[in-house]
């Protein structure tokens, strides 16, 4: 009975997507790493700034390549997870993403040139990538949990609800209003989702090239210890989110956020040696905060048939924008080689703060209750017609 129990919690946990999470997490991590020392090794016998400006231009393409190609293939498959076959989404980019190691080792192992990199980058986005995979985990995770387990909306007493306008869904109004409502909300949190997806996208970007050259020139343990470092900041932004949602609201956890995020990447551009590299990306240990819960928050404002739809538009979104910030990004950090390098993170800081002011905005809407005066025209008009 007790093998039989045990059995049934292993399956339990096995069916659950946060472990398949982890475990992707962590293959990301050494893919990454590994990938980033191969293009080092491939051009070695450069110079320093001749190296750094063939890796940007490298991982530009090969960014590019992968932000662009899952465009297509993630709404089709967030068409089928819609439909009710809620994992494929997940399983398929999974695929893809093993095709893209094994290819890795066959560049490691057989001297392969490392264009054929570009090739994995298509196959990967071919199979909708993580265009797909995190609408798709997000997409399971919100529907397989109640709204009030989601985010801080619908937290409150129904006294609460009747004296209080600040959540989107308890104010009192026709529908109508409502629905224009969330529209604007909706737009909101894109804008603040494009801006803060462009700030990290650009700097994650260009981080892993900076730290291999002076003043730090790490090797390929101390970029080991970076990415993990980086990884921590998950599990941070996991726990920080379960502590402060008890005391805070959704808004004022992206802005948190936000703002340990433009914290820590300002202070990245000062960096000089491994120690000021781990105090600053200890400042950005709420970093990941802000995404989710716009997600999350987007989910309560749409209707749950056309939820997946709806995350996987957003994530096609940012695709979009990293035509812009890639290319951007890269281009600044050559030109900046010789007099600031990190003045790409001093940009990114910029961006980060800009996208708090929509959700500012949306903290200040919500705020404010429909007015009798919108309320008694609607009325008026729906009597008219």
């Amino acid at each position: 009975m007790t093998t039989w129990s045990w059995c049934q919690s292993a399956f339990g946990v096995v069916h659950r997507v946060e472990p398949l999470v982890v475990l992707e997490q962590l293959g990301t991590s050494l893919f990454d790493t590994a990938l980033l020392m191969v293009v080092k090794d491939r051009c070695a016998n450069a110079t320093e700034d001749d190296q750094q400006r063939t890796m940007s231009d490298f991982y530009m393409v090969y960014n590019l390549i992968v932000q662009l190609m899952p465009i297509v293939p993630a709404l089709l498959l967030a068409k089928v997870g819609d439909r009710g076959w809620r994992r494929v989404p997940i399983v398929v980019p999974l695929c893809g993403y093993l095709v893209s190691t094994v290819a890795l080792l066959h560049v490691v192992l057989l001297r392969l040139p490392i264009q054929v990199m570009f090739a994995a980058a298509v196959l990967l986005g071919t199979s909708g990538g993580f265009c797909a995979y995190w609408p798709g985990v997000m997409t399971l995770v919100s529907l397989g949990s109640k709204a009030e387990s989601r985010s801080k909306v619908r937290q409150v007493s129904s006294e609460q609800e009747e004296s209080s306008p600040l959540l989107p869904h308890s104010d009192n109004g026709p529908p109508e209003m409502l629905t224009r409502k969330n529209t604007v909300n909706v737009i909101l949190l894109f804008s603040a989702a494009i801006l803060y997806g462009s700030s990290v996208g650009g700097a994650i970007e260009i981080l892993g090239i900076f730290v291999i050259k002076e003043p730090l020139h790490w090797n390929v343990n101390q970029v080991g210890y970076g990415n993990a470092a980086g990884f921590v900041i998950f599990l941070t932004s996991f726990l920080g989110a379960l502590a402060f949602r008890r005391y805070v609201s959704d808004v004022t956890l992206i802005l948190i956020g936000m703002i340990s995020f433009a914290t820590g990447i300002y202070f990245m551009s000062l960096v000089t040696t491994s120690y000021m590299f781990y105090l600053s990306r200890s400042l950005t240990l709420f970093a990941l905060i802000p995404l989710p819960t716009i997600r999350s928050l987007l989910s309560q404002q749409v209707s749950t048939p056309l939820c997946g739809i709806t995350l996987t538009v957003l994530q096609l979104v940012l695709r979009f924008a990293a035509l812009a910030y890639i290319p951007a990004f890269t281009k600044l950090y050559q030109r900046t080689l010789g007099w600031f390098p990190g003045f790409v993170f001093t940009v990114s800081s910029i961006l980060a703060v800009l996208g708090m002011f929509p959700i500012s905005v949306i903290a200040w809407r919500w705020s404010q209750p429909i007015s009798s005066e919108e309320t008694t025209e609607t009325r008026h008009e729906d009597v008219e017609d």
